[in-house]
């Protein structure tokens, strides 16, 4: 059966992981399934109002893998 998982990274958070640890963590954590494609996304933008801009970062991953149907 195919599936997909979707990561992304916090910012900013205090348990912030790479995208990359993120990924071999769930590979690491579900040996049994086969990797189909890891489609992978960043983003950077910057809001300014009123005086006051800040950057907003976004990084994303979709894993689509097949799971056994056993």
């Amino acid at each position: 059966m195919m599936r997909t998982k979707w990561l992304e990274v916090e910012y900013g958070f205090t348990n912030y992981q790479e995208i990359d640890d993120l990924i071999n963590g769930f590979i690491k954590e579900n040996p049994q399934i086969e990797i189909i494609d890891i489609k992978y996304q960043s983003n950077i933008s910057a809001v300014a109002d009123s005086g006051v801009s800040a950057t907003y970062y976004h990084t994303s991953a979709l894993i689509i893998y097949k799971e056994s149907t056993k």
